[in-house]
């Protein structure tokens, strides 16, 4: 038969104790600065961004606007990019929403001019999307060249 190992004198050698209280405490914490991090980089990423957005909510209410602007990191040279997306009443899909839809992305692209450095993207994209109970989003994408005037 084997018999048990005699306790050492060496501290390095003694099996560390962890209890739960600790191991809880240092989850919420953990938590709470990855939530805080979160969200402090995703202020300062749309701050730019807020006199837009604010300025879309007052034309459009309940239209629930994001805004985002920039370049992709991972391909450069690509085209400075300005992308609104906002929810709508109507299907932004068959051809007699044409009207209505020209006439939100011309008030979009001014608000646009008034509200942010517009001529510094190169393409202005607005997703309208009308959201549906229990049935698939009806999304109209309007893509356009930013003209800078001089």
């Amino acid at each position: 038969m084997s018999e048990p190992t005699p306790p050492t004198s060496d501290p390095s050698l003694v099996p560390r104790e962890f209890s739960g209280t600790k191991l809880i405490i240092g989850l919420f914490v953990f938590a709470t600065a990855m939530s805080s991090g979160l969200w402090i980089f995703w202020y300062l990423h749309a701050r730019p961004f807020q006199p837009l957005q604010l300025a879309i909510h007052q034309a459009f209410p309940k239209s629930y606007p994001q805004v985002q602007g920039g370049q992709r990191k991972m391909h450069k040279n690509t085209p400075r990019i300005l992308r609104i997306t906002l929810k709508v009443p109507f299907d932004p899909q068959p051809r007699d929403a044409d009207e209505q839809v020209a006439a939100m992305v011309e008030r979009l692209e001014e608000l646009a001019r008034q509200h942010i450095d517009f001529d510094s993207y190169e393409l202005l994209e607005i997703h309208l999307v009308q959201r549906r109970p229990e049935h698939d989003s009806q999304t109209r994408t309007v893509t356009r060249e930013i003209g800078h005037h001089p």
